[in-house]
């Protein structure tokens, strides 16, 4: 079996002078990182940016600013990078991205992943979270009986998100009733009719199923303009699998004000992970990419929620997949993924990163898991971070700071080192840590 351990002993920077080795094979912890910081902390000049130019593996980069992209790119194709964009600020730039793409086709039951649509349903929906999940359930059901229609009784060139809604048009009428009886004839398994029989129940109650289509319409007008549609028809797409095989950078521009595509790129990263996963299962002998990948979730709850993000996280590892989750507080994430959901996320990231704030939630995380007072850690001077590795003890360190004289890449290789020591910091000597 070919030996690729070279590939995966790198070393993340977490701080000024500060290395985490990345051959988990070794150091028996995960590559998960969790970053904290309000607005203005520098989670990216501090801790995105000096990884992405020190970096050794394939990476998806979500890029709320939309800056990256053309600042790190010279610097991440002289080091042989393929790097691309996929730019959901200006659509008709930069690659393309279908959905429909990923959902796997089995030649030998001439059919479709259930599970594949079942998950692009839940990305492409919003989900309220509220008391009653009936109606986004619902929403849902729709969804998964015109994507299995359009993958099922389509021709290829037709499978992407404008057939979906020109279908979505038709599901009032008639006509669409016929289409799925010819359905039934064509496939008498299809799970999509058996789908749309149970779906027959909502339709007979005429407001019930106007209020569920009215849901289902303002989850997919914004995922259907003109641009959108381009998209999902570019030659060149982005192929998940091929970062594991070969070293690339791909750049996912969001908006963080903007938040009509905001499931598109919710779909974009669920299918990322989902796929390299796979991948790393079928096509590697020992389950692990040639390549190691890391995504770099940027205000991560500014702009994505993951369908099963807690259970996804606890499984990468073994895959040489990893994430550094970058967020202003502990609260953006109970508020997404709930208490439980959140707790889960925060333990299968071994390494956690705190760069200040003013937040007494997340305050009163660090507070507790270093020991030291609330009014510590909300004094904390601007330049300092506390930083916590699962075996070690916690320790305030130095933000990382990329020298202004050279070159950003220079930089990054001659000043980073592995000595793991700190400066003294006299207002600690009375609370010593753990």
């Amino acid at each position: 079996m070919k030996d690729n351990r070279k590939n995966y002993q790198g070393q993340h920077i977490l701080a000024q002078g500060v290395l985490s080795d990345t051959d988990t094979w070794t150091t028996g912890i995960n590559n998960n990182v969790l970053v904290f910081g309000p607005t203005g902390a520098g989670k990216t000049r501090h801790y995105v940016k000096p990884n992405i130019l020190n970096a050794h593996e394939s990476m998806i980069i979500s890029d709320t600013k939309g800056s990256l992209y053309e600042e790190l790119r010279p610097a991440l194709m002289k080091k042989g990078y393929r790097v691309l964009n996929i730019d959901f600020t200006d659509l008709s730039s930069g690659f393309g991205y279908n959905p429909l793409d990923y959902i796997r086709y089995n030649e030998q039951t001439d059919s479709y992943s259930e599970q594949d649509i079942l998950t692009l349903a839940d990305c492409l929906v919003e989900s309220r979270r509220s008391n009653d999940p009936f109606w986004d359930l619902a929403a849902k059901q729709y969804l998964e009986v015109l994507i299995g229609y359009v993958l099922e009784a389509l021709p290829e060139e037709e499978h992407d998100l404008r057939y979906v809604v020109k279908a979505f048009n038709m599901m009032k009428t008639d006509t669409f009733k016929d289409m799925m009886r010819e359905l039934q004839v064509m496939k008498p398994n299809s799970t999509t009719w058996l789908r749309f029989k149970a779906m027959e129940d909502n339709t007979k109650a005429d407001r019930t199923d106007a209020c569920i289509r009215a849901i289902l319409a303002a989850n997919l007008d914004s995922l259907v303009f003109d641009e959108a549609l381009a998209l999902y028809g570019k030659l060149n797409r982005v192929k998940f699998e091929d970062l594991g095989r070969k070293k690339t950078a791909v750049f996912l521009t969001v908006s963080d004000t903007d938040r009509s595509l905001d499931r598109l790129a919710n779909a974009f990263i669920t299918q990322a992970l989902q796929a390299l996963c796979r991948s790393a299962d079928k096509d590697y002998p020992d389950h692990r990419l040639d390549i190691p990948v890391r995504f770099y979730l940027d205000d991560f709850a500014t702009n994505v929620t993951i369908p099963d993000f807690d259970r996804i996280i606890s499984v990468i590892r073994s895959r040489e997949i990893y994430v550094s989750v970058v967020l202003q507080s502990i609260t953006q994430l109970t508020s997404l993924y709930g208490d439980a959901c959140a707790k889960t996320i925060l333990n299968n990231c071994d390494q956690m990163l705190y760069l200040g704030g003013q937040d007494l939630e997340t305050a009163g995380l660090v507070s507790e898991k270093s020991n030291k007072s609330l009014y510590t850690i909300l004094s904390m001077p601007l330049d300092d971070a506390f930083l916590f590795i699962r075996g070690q003890e916690p320790r305030l360190v130095h933000k990382y700071e990329v020298s202004e004289q050279a070159s950003e890449t220079e930089t990054v290789s001659k000043t980073v080192h592995r000595d793991q020591t700190e400066r003294p910091y006299d207002y600690f000597e009375d609370e010593p840590f753990l």
